[in-house]
């Protein structure tokens, strides 16, 4: 499992730095959109996830408490959880499926978030992300697809690292010059029986509506302070 677990977090950190994702404005989901998911939250995000998730947002407190459980899942974990600990910054949201498959790949979804140009446009984008993908990366599928709320682009990945068969869903989703990806990652085996799943965490992706008066006090810093 040590070598699962090793060629995870090269995968897991690799995408952290080539992906990004994007802040918009929407109306918030109030319901669960499957009974009995969880609401996974940070930096102004949202999204659902069956109960076997555990994770969130990894700032303060939180990135202990959710180190220490990802770590109470046993041994197989434990390199997860120390790619965690040691880069809480990388991820907006992190969370980990508690119930490992066959292929004993911890299955995980990361929400990761970057400043772009304005000129960027998500078909660029996924451009961008694919030529800089190394050759341990295969794009299976690259498109643009709706989501509940937003326009994602999309990639379908096949990776081979250190001898682990690995697969992930990209979503990349853009509001101005932000962008923000949703990546959900398996073992290529179970990739197929879990793509559904993913899908619907996908569509409950969200971003909280900034409140007014911060909107207000960046405008008047903007305007007369020059920041």
């Amino acid at each position: 499992m040590g070598k699962r677990s090793y060629g995870l977090i090269g995968w897991l950190m690799l995408l952290s730095i080539v992906a990004g994702c994007g802040r918009a404005e929407s109306p918030q989901p109030t319901a669960p959109p499957v009974p009995g998911w969880e609401k996974f939250e940070g930096g102004r995000v949202e999204l659902w996830l069956p109960q076997s998730y555990t994770g969130g947002d990894l700032s303060g407190e939180h990135l202990a408490l959710i180190v220490e459980k990802i770590r109470s899942f046993g041994p197989d974990f434990e390199k997860v959880a120390q790619a965690i600990e040691q880069n809480p910054s990388a991820f907006v949201i992190f969370a980990v499926d508690s119930e490992v498959g066959d292929s004993g790949t911890v299955t995980n979804m990361n929400v990761v978030s970057r400043p772009v140009p304005s000129t960027v446009t998500v078909d660029k984008y996924l451009d961008i992300v694919a030529k800089k993908l190394p050759r341990q990366y295969r794009v299976l599928e690259q498109g643009i697809v709706p989501l509940d709320h937003y326009q994602a682009g999309r990639l379908v990945l096949d990776i081979e690292i250190q001898g682990v068969h690995l697969k992930n869903v990209m979503y990349a989703i853009k509001n101005g010059r932000t962008l923000w990806t949703v990546s959900y990652g398996t073992g290529a085996e179970e990739f197929d029986q879990r793509l559904p799943i993913f899908e619907q965490s996908a569509r409950t992706f969200n971003v909280r509506a900034q409140p007014l008066w911060l909107k207000v006090v960046k405008i008047l810093l903007a305007k007369f302070v020059g920041i």
